[in-house]
């Protein structure tokens, strides 16, 4: 049965606006409508910055389920909604980031524990990252679903605290981003390891290393410990966010960094990424003295 998690900020729907009703077909129906009344808005939105690119509000903020008040990453689907996971249970939801609605969450058999950090689809297959690089695949389940995961490791727990990973597609890899580097030999620097799907062995990771000087730039940061990644649709390139800094920095696959710069206020733990087809950058903070959120801005 479709269920409403969501709650609209920015003076969409209140979350109050769906009356109780008996059978699943009314109470779908009702979520059907939500969403579309809610879309309606967002396009409004979306039209009205088009009109004036020196606005960079947001297009709208949703709060999250109580059960993702530490949600960790995201992960967009072909179908336009994302993979969001809270950080210490193995438990998946899926919200529509264009109504802020939940329509379904499961979980991984055996209900592991771990320091999960990020999500990332894979073709038919999901990713979950563990901070010390361990990778959790499995297929999407559906609602309530209980879903089996095979455990892949990267033996990089030495060399990284992992809090960051996005797929590419064109070189059918995972993108693992180190928030603390631990190899003496790239202290310095920010680092990617890349590993080759499907995961075979560790030979074959490779590593990116961006002197974090070019990283910082002209910004007041003495570092750049990134909480996730995204990858451009229409470039290519990698978008990371830092949830200590409050900053974000664009790195082509080649390693030049585009920019990087100040994210927009009012995030106090922006700790999930994602950027859409048509150009809309979902950002995921965790719950601190304001309660968790998904926040939606134009992507430029």
């Amino acid at each position: 049965m479709t269920t409403v998690r969501g709650f609209a900020l920015l003076m969409l729907m209140a979350p109050g606006a769906i009356a109780c009703r008996d059978t699943p077909e009314a109470k779908a129906a009702q979520v059907r409508a939500l969403q579309a009344e809610r879309r309606q808005e967002l396009d409004r939105r979306i039209a009205a910055a088009d009109a004036n690119p020196t606005n960079t509000k947001p297009l709208a903020m949703w709060l999250v389920p109580a059960e993702l008040r530490e949600i960790s990453g995201l992960t967009l689907k072909a179908n336009g909604n994302v993979l969001a996971h809270d950080d210490e249970v193995a438990r998946i939801f899926e919200i529509d980031p264009k109504s802020g609605i939940v329509f379904k969450h499961f979980s991984l058999e055996g209900a592991p524990k771990g320091d999960f950090e990020a999500i990332a689809i894979a073709g038919e297959n999901v990713y979950l990252l563990n901070s010390n690089g361990n990778l959790m695949m499995f297929k999407e389940g559906a609602d309530g679903d209980v879903v089996a995961y095979t455990k892949h490791r990267t033996n990089l727990g030495r060399e990284c605290e992992f809090e960051s990973m996005a797929y590419e597609p064109d070189s059918s890899r995972l993108l693992l981003t180190c928030k603390k580097v631990g190899s003496k030999d790239m202290k310095d620097d920010l680092v990617i390891y890349r590993v080759p799907l499907p995961f075979a062995d560790t030979a074959r990771i490779t590593v990116l290393a961006v002197p974090l000087e070019q990283v910082i730039g002209t910004n007041p940061w003495k570092n750049f410990e990134p909480s996730d990644m995204a990858i451009d649709p229409a470039t290519k390139n990698y978008v990371l966010i830092s949830s200590l800094q409050k900053g974000i920095a664009v790195i082509t696959p080649g390693g030049d960094v585009v920019r990087s710069g100040p994210l927009p206020p009012g995030h106090p733990q922006p700790e999930g990424l994602a950027i859409t087809t048509d150009n809309i950058m979902i950002v995921s903070d965790e719950a601190t003295t304001k309660p968790a959120a998904i926040t939606l801005y134009r992507w430029r």
